[in-house]
Formats: structure tokens, sequence, C-alpha cells
């Protein structure tokens, strides 16, 4: 039956693509519930929505348009990224999932999917056929860091290993995901390149390393990826289907349940019933969920008649192998990735075996590289010359083999050496893009412009409009020149700085901003520096579009410390878009704090030298001095804003060398200003306080 629910319209919030970040069985202390509500921006996908809703409407009045025997078969490809540990999961585990796919979107009799729901008719495969044709079991296995993955990074899991989207589900199985997530889901409508779902090992099928759980965790990761939402979206609500999760027949929720009890969040329903805590889209245990409604059948339905049609098509079903299963082994098909086809010389490149079908032996053939040969599966190979080189890689087993082999495809460059320092960027001078900076725009999509209707202390700044950037996920870098770092002064701290400013339109969701720093030639990169959510904000949540005013900026100050002595550093700033608002970066500094030089006519008159060590400030620095006579000396520290916050020595009179401590305490993060003043003559030093990052 039909649960209605009453009065006010809560605005509809449709989402283009979401990271859906969710945990298995939703309740466990040490495992992150579900991220859709933070992570996925809803309000720029009413298209997608107004085609869901169309597609049930026309199916509706159509009788739908396929028969209650017919099924909707998708082909899955899993791709397991491992480090070689137990996260490394058997076959058995990856077909353990599979059969519980099929048991809970097929309400198959006597297992944990046959609740009071109903037969979604959708069924899944493992592919039988790779992309090329090639016989495969649908499981693809690399050795790799991205196991512990990062959600910002989520674009290189589709360079390490990705199918067509239209004719294949790809799942990633995980080590980690952000230290403690489940996993996570793409929506209907979103960027091909990011389709897919990524799930924690340990909630992936109901053995081997995830024996103690039941696979509930694809289950609902998959009704996302089929266009459903979860059954307290939006809250209690008000109309029946256009609000709430867009389903008619499921009870409206004010919050997610976090276990099996029986609880009635909503009033507003006629007749007034219990949420329903055995629905996939809850966050209840999967010990406790068993159900489909009809309305969420329908909502899969028009989802794969409109946005997803060609991957269940019976053409895409024999090109997939989907059509018959296959008894015979499949024979070897030999394949390889690296992630860093272009490096410096001198540096090692980690190359990835990702061959179909399980080859017992490896024999690698790296021109130009050492070593020139290698017999391990997964090698690390070092490149000592400049040029491009070809690798061959061979697979075997008991049964036979398969080779391939890619001309040029390492290209090995000189590093030269970095800029000295010091590095300025106000982006004053109204170049685009920024002679010193190069602009990475990953998608093709929305990234950093010139912006004049916001600045520090000049006429513009770089700006990203994340406001109408619907491409979720996606990252957009500013990259900095090569620096030595060995250019310092000896007695200073290296750091990063930068002003930015940003606000969220939303309170749930927000964009993310990251530093990253490397040494190999981008190589591998660090990251220095992260903010998202109320640390990344500014200014207040607001709807329109952001435009700070002069008290809406905030200082990031980066420890380059432990990198000083390295002469090839590279430097990015990353925006990674959820849809919020514009954010904003002006004032690039990376550089010391080293103020040793002073003018002639300061020379002349005190014959030695002013600095301030360590700057950035982290909680003690020194202000050393040297007079050529006595004289006496007032030092002070002064606020940005001119206000007095600090006096050290004031009427001392002193000569020769002097070393003053300046605490930090008492005082907020931020830029000031440590004046020395010796008679008629000042001398001004900036000092910049932060804490350790």
């Amino acid at each position: 039956m039909n649960y209605l629910k009453s009065s006010i319209v809560v605005r509809l919030t449709t989402l283009f693509v979401g990271l859906l970040l969710c945990s298995n069985s939703l309740f466990s202390q040490d495992v992150t519930p579900c991220f859709f509500d933070q992570y996925t921006n809803k309000k720029h996908l009413a298209h997608v929505e107004q085609q869901i809703q169309a597609a049930i409407w026309r199916n509706s009045t159509h009788n739908s348009s396929r028969t209650s025997h017919d099924v909707f078969m998708i082909p899955i490809v899993v791709h397991i990224i491992h480090e070689g540990g137990f996260e490394n999961i058997s076959d058995a585990q990856v077909e353990s999932q599979i059969q519980i796919l099929n048991e809970d979107y097929g309400k198959m009799t006597g297992t944990n999917g046959d609740g009071n729901g109903v037969d979604t008719h959708v069924r899944f495969c493992l592919a039988n056929k790779d992309p090329s044709g090639n016989c495969t079991n649908g499981i693809v296995r690399i050795k790799s860091p991205l196991a512990n993955h990062q959600s910002y990074q989520r674009a290189l899991l589709k360079e390490l290993s990705f199918w067509d989207n239209d004719r294949y589900l790809n799942i990633y199985v995980v080590k980690n995901i952000n230290g403690n997530v489940g996993g996570y889901s793409s929506f209907p409508g979103g960027p091909p390149d990011e389709d897919g779902v990524v799930v924690r090992h340990n909630l992936f099928g109901n053995t081997g390393t995830a024996s103690s759980g039941v696979g509930r965790t694809t289950t609902h990761e998959l009704g996302h990826w089929l266009g459903l939402y979860h059954t307290f979206n939006n809250g209690c609500g008000s109309d029946l289907c256009t609000d709430g999760d867009y389903v008619c027949d499921t009870p409206p929720q004010a919050a997610p349940s976090f276990n099996c009890a029986t609880f009635n969040t909503c009033s507003n329903d006629v007749p007034d019933v219990n949420d329903l805590k055995e629905n996939y889209l809850n966050y209840t245990p999967g010990t406790c969920q068993n159900m489909f409604t009809k309305g969420q059948s329908k909502r899969i339905e028009a989802t794969l008649t409109t946005i997803r049609r060609q991957i269940w098509s019976s053409s895409n079903l024999i090109s997939t192998g989907c059509d018959s299963i296959y008894s015979a082994p499949c024979s070897l098909v030999a394949d390889f990735v690296t992630l860093t086809t272009e490096i410096c010389i001198a540096n090692s490149v980690y190359f990835m075996d990702r061959s179909l079908n399980k080859p017992t032996n490896w024999k690698w053939t790296f021109m130009g590289g050492n070593p020139a040969t290698s017999t391990d599966q997964n090698p690390t190979v070092t490149y000592n010359s400049v040029g491009s080189y070809a690798v061959k890689l061979v697979v075997s087993d008991s049964t036979g083999s398969d080779s391939l082999e890619t001309s040029s495809y390492i290209t090995v460059n000189l590093p030269g050496r970095g800029d000295p320092l010091s590095f300025k960027e106000n982006f004053d001078r109204g170049i685009y893009p920024p002679s010193t900076l190069t602009i990475n725009n990953l998608d093709g999509g929305i990234t950093w412009e010139l912006d004049s209707m916001a600045s520090v202390s000049g006429n513009y700044s770089l700006k990203i409009n994340n406001l109408i950037n619907t491409n979720y996920g996606s990252s957009d870098e500013l990259i900095l020149p090569h620096f030595d770092l060995g250019t310092a002064h000896p007695d200073s701290n290296v750091y990063m700085s930068f002003k930015w400013a940003y606000a969220k339109s939303d309170p749930t969701f927000s964009d993310e901003m990251l530093v990253l720093v490397s040494t190999d030639c981008g190589l591998n990169y660090s990251q220095v520096f992260y903010r998202t959510q109320a640390a990344l904000a500014t200014g207040p949540t607001q709807t329109t579009p952001f435009i700070p005013d002069s008290t809406q900026w905030k200082d990031a100050v980066i420890s380059l410390n432990s990198y000083r002595n390295n002469s090839y550093v590279q430097l990015k700033i990353i925006n990674v878009t959820d849809g919020g608002n514009n954010l904003y970066i002006d004032n690039i500094y990376v550089g010391d704090g080293s103020t040793a030089t002073t003018s002639v006519s300061e020379k002349s008159d005190m014959s030695g030298f002013v600095v301030l060590y360590p700057n950035p400030n982290m909680g003690n620095s020194t202000f050393a001095f040297s007079l050529d006579r006595q004289r006496k000396v007032k030092i002070e520290v002064y606020s940005m804003q001119g206000q007095l916050v600090k006096s050290i020595n004031e009427g001392a009179m002193i000569r020769g060398t002097h070393r003053v401590n300046i605490s930090a305490a008492g005082l907020k993060q931020g830029v000031y200003f440590v004046r020395l003043t010796m008679g008629a003559i000042e001398k001004t030093v900036q000092m910049v306080i932060t804490t350790p990052q």
C-alpha cells in the first residue's frame, strides 16, 4: 500500500553525480556511515530527476516496456586494487558478492533478500568477455598504492583500470577509503570516467575477509548507482512522491536508522507507520535489511530505460559474454600499466601487472631500464638515461602465453634545477593564465580563472566557480614552478603561504582544497595541507555567488622545512569540487623569513644586520640584530591592522649583536610586523605566526 505524506513541500534537491560514501553494516563504530548528504551535491541535477520521473510515468502509462519475466542483466567487472595482503580477495569472495546482489535484487526465495519487498528484475553477471572480446572471469587484479584510497584520487582509479562504463559496471575493491569509509558510488548521469562503485574489501561479499559481514554494502551502493536515494532523504518531508526519497511507497523518515530496533520518526504519513528499517537504502545493519519496495523498483526501471539503457541491451550482453557461461579456462591476456610514464632521469617507475586470467610467470623487458629484465610480477625499474623507451611483458602458465609490447612507453627527461627562492604571485598583472603557474584542468570543464571582483591587496585574484561546476569530484590544479629550496637562508624556516576565501552553498556539502608537494619530478606527491567544510569556509553559507570582502580571507602557512635540502621541488594547489561556491586564491608566496639585507643608508648607520628566524613563528622566533654603537632600542610587534600587540626592550641602551626571543603566546595565527626602532631609524620585518601542519 502507499503511505501518504502530508503538508509542506521541502525543496526538490536532485543530484548529478555524487560521492556516495557508505559503510557496510552502517552501525559499526569504526566505519564512517554513508556520506551521501555530505559529499553529494543535489541541487544541480533537476534534469536527471526529470528524466527518471518522466520514465516512471511513461512506463506506468504504457504498462512498462518489459514483462514480469524479463530481467535487466548488468555486466560487472571487479577491479581488485591491493598491496599484496589480505585485501587481495579471492575469486570466491567476489562471486559471493555477485550471488548476494542477485538474491537481494531478485527477492530469491529462501535467501536474505526474500523479505516483504519485490523482485526488481535486475540481475548481475561477472563479464565473460573484456572490452577487446577476450575471454575473462570479470576480475582484474592490480597491486598498487591506490589500495589506500583517498576520495580525491578517484580519477586515478580510471587511469589504473577502467572498462567502458556504457558496457560494464566498474566495481573497485580497495584496502581502505579515506581511512574508515566503507564505500561510495556514482549516481546516474554523472561523468563517464567516474562512473562506478568503490567498496572496502572486508565489506565485499560474505566470505574471506568479509566473512563477518552479509554483503549489503554493495547492495546499498548499487541502489544509488541505479538512481535510489536514502529512505530518510529530506527527512519527514511533505509530498508522497515529489519529496523525501521521491518514492511513493516508502514511509517518511526523519533520520537514518543505525540498528534493527523499530522506530516511527515521522507522523505526517497516513496511515502513520513505522520507518522502513528493512530497506536496503536505510542505514540499518545488513542483517535486518531484506527489501526494495515496488516504488523503488519502478525508479530503478526508469533509470535503466533512460540513462543506463545500453548496459543491459541484448547486443551488449553478447559482447560482454553475459548471454552465456564460459566453462573452459580462459586464455591469458598480457596487460600492464604505470601511472608515471614521464619521469626525470634517475627516477624509478613502478609497473603494475593487470594481465587477465591468472598468469603464473612474468617476463619483462625494459629498454633503457635498470634492471633491463625482470621476472617479478610488479617490478620497479630505474632509468638513468634521457630518452623514450619501450616496455614488453610476456605472461605464461602451464597452458600457454601472451605478450604485450608498447613502444615509447616511458619518457625520461633531465630534471634541471628549480628556481631560487623566493616566489611571489598576486595576479595583479591581469595575465591569464598566469605566466608563473600551470593550470591543469583534468576534466576539461570549469577551472581556475582570473577574477577582478575580489582581491586581498590589488586588482585580481584567482577563482574557481564551484557553484556552477557540476562535475562533482573533479580536480583542478594550480601547479607552481619547480623550486630549489636549498637557496633558502640557513637560519630561516622555509614555507609556502597564500590567502584564500570560500563559502559553502549548502550546509551539508563542501568543496575541498589541498596542497601537495613532490621532490621526485611529480612521481610521488605528499599532502601538506587540507581544508574542507568549516575549516575551508571563510564566509557565510549562501546560494548566491560568494564574493569575499576584506575580512573574509584566511592565511595558509605551510612549513616546507623537511624539504629544504631538495633542489627540484614542485607544489600544487588543488580544488576538488562538490558544487559548493567560489574559492579564491591570492598572494601566493614560497620562500623563507630571511630579511638579512638592509638598505644602504641603514647599513652605513647600523653596520650590522636584522633577521628573524625561524619564520613562520611556530611558538618562538629569534629576532637578531647588530648595532655599530650604543643606541636606545625599542622592539614592537604590530598586527596587520596596525595595533600594537607586544613591546620588548623598551628604551634599552645596547650595542653589538643581540638576539631577542619573540613568543607567539597569546597571538592568533596570521601575519604580524616586528619593528626595530633605533632613534630616528626604523626597520620592520614581517612575521608569520602559525601552528605546525
